[in-house]
């Protein structure tokens, strides 16, 4: 009679079975991978405190859509630190468009990644700004100046 495996063999072998009879989708692998890319170390991710679409329900329970009006603005706010972005999300006609604003009255970079790569601006004065003309998809937002007072901030990923 042979010996069952032992420790890190029994792993080994239990990794080879699945691998071998029921392995990773290769598109599921890929959108991990590119998830992973969404990263940014240096950034303190906010959290949803506030979606409008879901209103009444707990954060991040996404709505059906019988429970949405497409036609209105869908507000969003975010936190992480005491830093707030607020964001007004549009979509219309397939496309979509951001206005915002951080809690931080200061002009500083933000960033918008989206299915088709990448929108780069500033904020003005008040920390407020305007993005035109993105694609519907998953959007995530980057805010700040990294300094002493401040900590660059990146919205949690939201879907329009």
């Amino acid at each position: 009679m042979t010996q069952p495996p032992a420790g890190d063999e029994l792993g080994e072998a239990v990794t080879r079975l699945y691998v071998d009879t029921d392995p990773v989708p290769a598109r599921l692998l890929q959108a991990a991978s590119a998830g992973l890319a969404w990263r940014d170390p240096d950034a303190a991710l906010a959290a949803l405190l506030l979606d409008s679409a879901v209103a009444g329900a707990p954060a991040g329970v996404r709505a059906g859509p019988a429970d949405s009006d497409a036609d209105d603005p869908r507000l969003l706010s975010f936190d992480s630190g005491g830093t707030v972005i607020d964001v007004e999300v549009v979509v219309d006609g397939g496309r979509v468009r951001l206005v915002g604003q951080a809690s931080h009255p200061v002009e500083a970079p933000v960033r918008v990644r989206h299915a088709g790569g990448e929108w780069t601006g500033t904020t003005d004065r008040l920390g407020r700004f305007s993005v035109r003309d993105l694609p519907v998809g998953p959007l995530r937002i980057w805010w700040g100046p990294a300094g002493p007072e401040t900590t660059q901030v990146c919205t949690a990923t939201f879907l329009t």
